[in-house]
């Protein structure tokens, strides 16, 4: 065949050489080219990617003909962690094969600790456990000899656990002290005249009185005590005072 190419006459020879090119790249076209674009323009129905894991998404999208892309998260504290929670495009719309599903992935419910609240009031308790993303929904009550009265003695659940963000937490607050107890009072800036009488009349004891210079205070008034207000005492219990001169 190409001794015979060889005889023909030059203008013939380019006119051989030219229809050979045009049938190869008809031949290339038609029966490689062609099937790949087709292929690859070849719309197919995008698969239900949610509630899958990962891994089960990637195969169910390979298997379909598409790529997996996942563009972020979202806290559904209903759904199992990193699973699917929302793909684009939907599930059964068409798509063309090759292309991208972006799907969304699950990201558990923030935790947070509960704060120690043992010792504050009632109102201080519930403003630190809303800043923490929580919320009070029920008081309980109980004596205390150690905490002062509407005051935090524990907590359900308790400090340092782990939590959903958003949980609810209840508070036990103190009633006052058991029976025969008392809270200490406030004695100071009172005059020791007034307070020795009420101090005698709850049965406590006035221990140690230390007198200190005080250029402000009236002569007599109370400066420092100990114990100090909202302790827990009983009857007996001596109080030690500092007063003005």
């Amino acid at each position: 065949m190409l001794k015979f190419y060889r005889t023909l006459p030059k203008p013939w020879q380019r006119t051989g050489l030219v229809l050979g090119l045009f049938a190869a790249g008809f031949l290339l076209s038609n029966f490689i080219l062609m099937p790949i674009i087709a292929r690859q323009g070849e719309e197919r129905e995008v698969p239900d990617l949610k509630g899958l894991s990962p891994q089960q998404a990637k195969d169910a999208a390979a298997e379909a003909g598409f790529e997996l892309m996942a563009i972020g998260w979202k806290n559904e504290p209903a759904l199992p962690e990193s699973s699917v929670v929302s793909q684009t495009p939907e599930a059964r719309k068409m798509m063309r094969r090759g292309r991208a599903i972006k799907v969304m992935l699950v990201r558990g419910a923030e935790m947070v600790d509960i704060p120690y609240l043992v010792g504050l009031s009632a109102g201080q308790a519930v403003n630190l456990v809303s800043r923490t993303g929580l919320t009070v929904t029920r008081f309980d009550s109980l004596a205390s000899d150690s905490v002062a009265l509407g005051c935090v003695i524990n907590s359900a659940p308790a400090a340092g656990s782990k939590v959903k963000k958003g949980a609810t937490v209840a508070l036990t607050l103190s009633n006052g002290p058991t029976e025969g107890k008392m809270l200490m009072p406030e004695l100071i800036g009172r005059a020791l005249s007034e307070t020795q009488q009420t101090l005698v009349a709850q049965g406590l004891v006035i221990g140690g009185i230390k007198y200190l210079a005080s250029p402000s205070a009236e002569p007599g008034t109370i400066m420092l005590q100990a114990p100090q207000p909202g302790f827990v005492v009983k009857k007996g219990d001596t109080v030690n005072l500092a007063v003005s001169r």
